[in-house]
C-alpha cells in the first residue's frame, strides 16, 4: 500500500504542516504564517496543509496518515465538556465519547483516528508525542544509526524535555523532566523580566547577553537551577509561569533577589545586560552538565538535539567545546516551527515502522518550499506595471550592486522551512562597511539597532574567518562561533558585540546560484562574505510568493531586488 503521509503542528506555537515523499524525505513544509502573513500564526494549518498537497500534485483526499505533533491522551480523563455541549454541536461527541471512555479506563496513552469517506478511501490521525516529533526531527535527518538525544523546550505533554539514547534496537528513553521544572520556560522568565514577550523574543536577550558581565549575578542566580545526573529542577519560588491565575512568568521573590522589573519599551541598564549575561551562561552550563551525565553513561560519540532550547545558537556553537561528544547534528527548525517535520518522520520510522535508508546523508538544507516558475515571476511583475531588467548574470549584476553599497533583496529557488533565510529568501548586504549594521536595522528591518547579523561563507572559506573545530558547520545558521581578530575588523557588519558571529556555511552542491553570489562578491571585495539577513520586515513573517517579496521591497528602504533572473531598482 502506497502511504501519503502528512505531518502538522497545531500545538499553539508555529502552526505548520509537512509533506513527505514516497520515498520518506521531506517533499515539501511551510509554516502557516507564510501563506496568512500573520506572524506567528497559531491558527490550525489549512492553508500550509493545501499548499504543500497541491504543490506534489495531490488532493487533500489522497492523504493517508495525518501525524499530529502533540498527543491529546495525557487530557483524556480530564472532561471539561458535557453531553449538553455535545448536544449544541453533534460533532462533539467524538470527543466527548473519547474522554468520558479514558475516564473510566483510567490507562490511555494513546488515540487514534479514522476518516472513512465513500468508496472505501480512508485517512488515519495520529497523535504522536511532542518531544518525540522533535526528537525525529533530529535524529532521522542527522543520517546516524546511533546516537544520543536531548530535547529540551518550554513543556510538551506533561514533560519539558527527553533525554536518551538511540540504536538499531530504537530508542531507549533515560530521563524527561517533568512540568514545571523548564529550561526553556526558565529562559523565558527572564525574557520577561527584562521587559520583553516570553516565548517570542528570547534570541533578543541571547543576543544582549554579550553585553554583559555574567561573573556580576551569577551567584545569586546560579542557584535557580540544580542539575543531578540526567535530571535538573529549578526552585520554583522565584517562578509563576505555572500558575494561571497569576499574569507574569517571575515571581516577586525574584524581583527581590534582583531588583525591579524592566517595563516593556523601557531602555536597559547595564545591570540588565549582566542579569542575561548570567542566565545565558547558567543555560548553558545545565545544558553541558545534563549532556556529559548522558555521555558518561552511553559512551557514545555523536548527539543529536531538539526542541526550543536550541534555538539558542550562541549555546549550540559551544557544544563540542564543553561536552565529550564528536559530531552534533541539530537541524533547522529545532523549534515548534519543526513539529510537522518531526511528527511525520516518526510516525513513518516508529510507528508505521516504514524501514530508513541503508547509508543516510545528514540533511544540509531545509529548502522544502515550492519553487516558482519564471512565467509565473514575471507575470507578477507585469501585472504591477513594474520596471525590470533581465541582466545576462544575476549573480554578477547583484555582486556589482553589492559591491557599491547597496541592499538588496534575494529571491530564488524554493523558500526556506523555518525561522531564519538562508539564501532563497534573504536581505543581503556588503559586511565590510561599518555603517551597514544600523542601516539595514534603522531603515529596511526596522527593528532594535543592537540585534546582529549572520555572515554567510562559502565552506570552503569558513576557517579563514571563523574560529571552527575540525569538520564544523553550520548549514543552518544555527551556532555562533567567534570570528578571527582579522575577521572581526574587515566584517564590521556581522561582528557581534563579543567578536562572534552566527555563521552560515554554505555548500555549492545545495545552494548553488547563492554559494555563486558569494564568490562573485568576493571576487570585487576580497571577501567572499555577505551579511545575510531574513526578507521581512519586522514583526511580518518570511516572504514565501512574488507578491510577497514585492510588497516587501516596495515598502522598505531596499535599494534592489533580485526576483529569480529579473532585476529591479529603485
Amino acid at each position: 500500500m502506497h502511504r501519503v503521509i502528512l505531518g502538522i503542528n497545531c500545538s499553539g506555537f508555529h502552526s505548520s504542516a509537512c509533506l513527505l515523499d514516497a520515498q520518506g524525505r521531506v517533499q515539501f513544509a511551510i509554516a502557516e504564517e507564510r501563506l496568512s502573513r500573520q506572524k506567528q500564526d497559531k491558527s490550525f494549518p489549512r492553508r500550509a496543509i493545501q499548499y504543500c498537497c497541491e504543490a506534489a500534485g495531490l488532493r487533500v483526499q489522497e492523504v493517508t496518515d495525518v501525524f499530529v505533533g502533540w498527543n491529546p491522551a495525557a487530557y483524556l480523563g480530564q472532561s471539561g465538556q458535557t453531553l449538553a455541549d455535545a448536544f449544541q454541536n453533534r460533532g462533539k461527541l467524538a470527543q466527548l465519547t473519547a474522554q468520558e471512555l479514558a475516564a473510566m479506563q483510567g490507562d490511555a496513552h494513546h488515540l487514534g483516528q479514522t476518516l472513512l469517506r465513500a468508496g472505501g478511501h480512508q485517512t488515519r490521525i495520529h497523535y504522536v508525542n511532542h518531544h518525540h516529533a522533535h526528537l525525529a526531527n533530529a535524529l532521522v535527518p542527522s543520517g546516524f544509526a546511533e546516537a544520543d538525544f536531548f530535547v529540551a523546550d518550554g513543556f510538551g505533554e506533561t514533560t519539558t524535555g527527553l533525554i536518551g539514547t538511540a540504536d538499531a534496537h530504537g530508542l531507549h528513553e533515560l530521563a524527561a523532566n517533568r512540568t514545571p521544572h523548564s529550561l526553556g520556560l526558565f529562559y523565558a522568565a527572564f525574557t520577561e523580566f527584562l521587559g520583553f514577550r516570553p516565548n517570542s523574543d528570547e534570541w533578543k536577550i541571547m543576543a544582549l547577553a554579550a553585553r554583559g558581565n555574567p561573573n556580576t549575578y551569577y551567584e545569586q542566580l546560579r542557584p535557580l537551577i540544580t542539575v543531578e545526573g540526567l535530571h535538573f529542577e529549578l526552585d520554583l519560588r522565584y517562578f509563576e509561569f505555572f500558575l494561571f491565575f497569576t499574569p507574569r512568568y517571575f515571581s516577586p521573590k525574584l524581583e527581590a533577589l534582583l531588583g525591579p522589573a524592566v517595563a516593556p519599551g523601557a531602555e536597559l541598564t547595564q545591570r540588565d545586560y549582566d542579569i542575561v549575561a548570567a542566565v545565558q551562561r547558567i543555560t548553558e552550563e545545565a545544558v553541558f552538565e545534563l549532556l556529559n551525565n548522558l555521555q558518561a553513561q552511553t559512551g557514545r560519540r555523536r548527539l543529536v538535539l531538539g526542541g526550543g532550547v536550541l534555538m539558542n545558537s550562541v549555546l549550540n556553537g559551544k557544544l563540542r567545546q564543553h561536552t565529550r561528544y564528536a559530531e552534533v547534528f541539530i537541524g533547522g527548525t529545532p523549534d515548534d516551527t519543526g513539529i510537522s517535520v518531526g511528527s511525520a518522520l516518526y510516525g513513518r520510522h516508529f510507528v508505521l515502522c516504514e524501514p530508513r535508508a541503508a547509508h543516510p546523508e545528514a540533511s544540509r538544507h531545509n529548502f522544502f518550499g515550492r519553487a516558482y516558475a519564471e512565467a509565473e515571476l514575471e507575470a507578477e511583475l507585469q501585472r504591477r506595471k513594474l520596471r525590470y531588467e533581465r541582466p545576462a548574470s544575476i549573480t554578477a549584476a547583484t555582486a556589482e550592486l553589492l559591491h557599491q553599497g547597496q541592499v538588496l533583496g534575494w529571491f530564488q529557488g524554493a523558500s526556506e522551512f523555518g525561522q531564519r533565510a538562508l539564501g532563497h529568501r534573504s536581505i543581503l548586504a556588503d559586511p565590510t562597511r561599518p555603517d551597514m549594521k544600523a542601516r539595514v536595522n534603522a531603515s529596511i528591518k526596522y527593528r532594535e539597532a543592537f540585534r546582529p547579523f549572520a555572515p554567510a561563507v562559502p565552506a570552503e572559506h569558513q576557517h579563514a574567518y571563523f574560529e571552527l573545530p575540525e569538520g564544523e558547520t553550520a548549514y543552518f545558521m544555527e551556532k555562533v562561533f567567534r570570528l578571527k581578530p582579522d575577521a572581526q575588523r574587515r566584517l564590521p557588519a556581522v561582528t557581534h558585540d563579543d567578536g562572534t558571529g552566527r555563521l552560515q556555511t554554505v555548500l555549492a552542491a545545495d545552494n548553488g546560484l547563492f554559494h555563486e553570489l558569494l564568490l562573485k562578491f568576493g571576487q570585487l571585495s576580497e571577501v567572499p562574505v555577505l551579511l545575510n539577513t531574513s526578507f521581512n520586515l519586522n514583526g511580518m513573517p518570511l516572504v514565501e510568493s512574488p507578491a510577497d517579496a514585492l510588497d516587501c521591497y516596495l515598502q522598505s528602504g531596499l535599494d534592489a531586488l533580485a526576483l529569480g533572473p529579473f532585476l529591479l531598482r529603485k
